[in-house]
């Protein structure tokens, strides 16, 4: 069933919080990535998290297959990640931008590793290995963040690289700077 995403900053307490680990996946853990799978294919992203609709359990979606270049890109089916971790990274992190269902028009260019391998749980409680690179695997580590309580915003280095987006009188999207922002109040 779709859920509401929660806001920030209207509900950071609960977007802050660190979320259980799974015990095992049963059906109210199957509800739940129902749950996740039916919200975030009404959004126009590419992650949920579990926290995002309210519940503080180490469970989050992601898509793969976003590019730069392609942005009609055919997206993968949601991939469940229950209680991810971390296997390995690059130590190369790449900036790029960032964005969030729940800070709506907000983004910002990060830091996070190109590769990552990250182990899961997969729905019928096996291990699952997945080797991510570029926007995949910057996917996953966000959403990885959410289950830690971190938003994409707290990896910011400066404040120019946050902005937001507003669009002209065509409906043309602008990207303002934060750092601006008081040339356009």
């Amino acid at each position: 069933m779709r859920k509401r995403v929660l806001l920030y900053p209207e509900h950071e307490k609960t977007l802050r919080q660190m979320c259980e680990p799974v015990a095992r996946v049963d059906k109210k853990i199957l509800s739940l990535i129902e749950d996740l799978t039916d919200t975030l294919l009404s959004q126009p992203g590419v992650g949920l998290a579990s926290p995002q609709i309210g519940v503080l359990k180490q469970v989050a979606l992601i898509r793969l297959g976003q590019t730069h270049d392609d942005p009609d890109a055919k997206l993968s089916d949601p991939i469940p990640l229950i209680n991810p971790r971390v296997v390995s990274a690059s130590e190369e992190e790449v900036k790029d931008y960032d964005s969030c269902l729940s800070i709506p028009h907000l983004y910002g260019y990060t830091y996070r590793s190109q590769k990552v391998t990250i182990s899961t749980l997969t729905v019928k409680g096996g291990e699952q290995i997945l080797e991510l690179s570029d926007l995949d695997a910057r996917v996953a580590l966000h959403e990885m963040d959410h289950l830690k309580g971190v938003l994409f915003m707290d990896h910011i280095r400066s404040q120019d690289d946050l902005y937001i987006i507003k669009h002209d009188k065509n409906g043309n999207p602008i990207w303002i700077k934060m750092s601006d922002m008081a040339k356009f109040l």
